[in-house]
């Protein structure tokens, strides 16, 4: 996958999460071992949709990839932070870790392509 497709493709990915997360925190909560934790999951899902539409279509989209990171390390801190209650929750959170990574490189590697103006 080029670079530029990046944004677009995590895009797509955070907008289907958004709205599974906010329209059904109780499946996803159940899942992940982590029943009357529905609130901050819709509230994660709510956030994922808040950056869905500049990595799709923002231009330029290379601060969205770094907000989507600064987004990954706070879900991934309260995954590990409710991770005492489940191995799930838990990986999560490492996964988490692993695409803050990912993300903030791409974002960072786009913003050296954007040219100053």
């Amino acid at each position: 996958m080029a670079l530029e497709d990046m944004p677009t493709s995590v895009g797509y990915i955070t907008t289907a999460t958004g709205v599974a997360l906010v329209a059904a925190p109780g499946l996803a909560a159940r899942r992940l071992g982590l029943r009357g934790q529905e609130g901050p999951l819709r509230l994660i899902g709510a956030a994922d949709l808040a950056l869905a539409p500049g990595l799709v279509r923002g231009e330029p989209r290379w601060p969205w990839m770094i907000g989507r990171a600064a987004l990954n390390l706070a879900m991934a801190a309260y995954f590990l932070g409710v991770g005492r209650r489940s191995r799930e929750a838990r990986w999560t959170g490492y996964a988490l870790l692993g695409l803050t990574v990912v993300d903030g490189a791409t974002g960072v590697a786009l913003s050296r392509r954007t040219p100053a103006g």
